[in-house]
């Protein structure tokens, strides 16, 4: 056992030094990764701010018009604030992500997509749970709101169509570095000794 422990030890070791010999490998991939996470970040935000806006407008227009009961009309109102946040949000504060152009030094772009990697896994763990929080908190809020004016059934009948819309923009938000920050990266050999082999695994965070 403690034998098997000094080779995992020892293999961590290498591959450690491994890296730190190769700091300036090439980065392309990374690059074609962040760039294409750039993309999605426009898309997801142009398409979620054309979602709530015209959700607002749509929702306010039917509440304004008079074509509904008491009921549907509060609902509709309280409903186009909430869109009206959602967008605001994605108006003000949108995900995205800048990749910087390549320099022509391989440490330099290396340790600059680095740090985007890393600032763009933070971001978007970030915008995750505070749209999770944020969401719930308003549309409670919402549903309080509804039922203070109409009724408890109307008022959860606002939860159930309103809060998934917001779950949705959630989980379809761009997190590729975000989880490649998490993803461990594993390495294993065999070492053959005098009278026995060993594995060797080592890992980087």
């Amino acid at each position: 056992m403690v034998r098997a422990l000094v080779w995992i030890l020892l293999g961590m070791a290498a591959f450690a030094r491994t890296a730190a010999a190769e700091p300036c490998g090439d980065a392309s991939a990374l690059r074609a990764e962040l760039v294409q996470e750039a993309l999605a970040a426009d898309r997801w935000n142009l398409a979620w701010r054309i979602a709530f806006t015209a959700g607002a407008v749509g929702q306010f227009a039917v509440a304004a018009s008079g074509s509904v009961g008491h009921d549907e009309a509060q609902a509709l109102w309280i409903g186009g604030m909430k869109s009206s946040l959602g967008a605001i949000v994605r108006w003000i504060v949108p995900l995205r992500i800048d990749v910087p152009p390549a320099t022509g030094d391989a440490c330099a772009d290396r340790t600059a997509l680095r740090a985007v990697a890393e600032r763009a896994a933070r971001i978007e763990r970030q915008s995750f749970w505070l749209s999770h929080l944020g969401g719930l908190a308003v549309n409670l809020a919402g549903t309080l709101a509804v039922a203070e004016r109409t009724s408890w059934q109307t008022g959860l009948l606002s939860f159930a169509v309103s809060y998934p819309i917001g779950l949705l923009s959630t989980y379809t938000m761009p997190r590729a570095s975000w989880g490649r920050i998490r993803a461990p990266a594993w390495t294993a050999n065999v070492v053959a000794g005098q009278d026995e082999w060993s594995v060797v695994v080592g890992g980087s965070f």
